[in-house]
């Protein structure tokens, strides 16, 4: 891929209007307002193969705090009434940041909310010396590897170690390995400009 490829997600971060949501980083104040986006984001999941999801549990708190501390969570806040709408939570594995969770409210799907997430999180990465950001996601469902495919994440047909980790604690944990898969985002060689991420 492409420098130029590969910047397509970063490219992205300054087209958020500020009229729909801004992207700052999470306190733990935030922490039920984001589990409340994540059980409304649930709910898209119903009538798909993942339908297991809509009844599970949010985010443990624990998790955010861990993520919050290392300075790898982020909220996006609507313009219009300053609720939490949206957030991505990270930790780093090996060189590359990985995505544990991003979920929007479904009121503000495609609005640009998730791509601005995944913006700020790559320009923070990528500042923070990261090679590339990777998640573990659903193959087919349009909000999950398609989407991510379109900013520019790689299918990785054969993992790094970590991945491949990854992906074996989902098999463990009941999630079907056919529908399961790993992406990446090299950040590497990313054009100088291709670091802002204003909102």
């Amino acid at each position: 891929m492409s420098g130029g490829a590969r910047a397509v997600l970063l490219r992205k971060a300054p087209c958020l209007p500020g009229t729909v949501a801004t992207i700052r980083l999470a306190v733990p104040a935030d922490f039920p307002a984001i589990a409340e986006v994540e059980r409304a984001a649930s709910r898209l999941f119903a009538g798909t193969h993942m339908d297991w999801a809509v009844n599970a549990p949010p985010t443990d708190p624990s998790w955010l705090a861990a993520a919050w501390g290392r300075g790898w969570l982020w909220v996006a806040v609507a313009a219009a009434d300053g609720r939490v709408v949206g957030f991505l939570m990270a930790t780093p594995l090996a060189q590359d940041l990985f995505v544990q969770e991003l979920s929007v409210h479904p009121d503000l799907h495609r609005r640009g909310i998730g791509t601005a997430l995944l913006a700020q999180a790559a320009a923070a990465a990528r500042k923070a010396g990261c090679a590339g950001m990777a998640l573990t996601t659903d193959r087919t469902l349009p909000w999950n590897a398609p989407f991510y495919a379109r900013l520019g994440f790689v299918l990785q047909e054969r993992p790094a170690p970590a991945l491949r980790e990854r992906l074996a604690a989902e098999r463990r944990a009941g999630m079907d390995p056919r529908q399961r898969c790993a992406m990446r985002l090299d950040l590497r060689d990313v054009p100088p400009d291709g670091n802002r991420a204003s909102f």
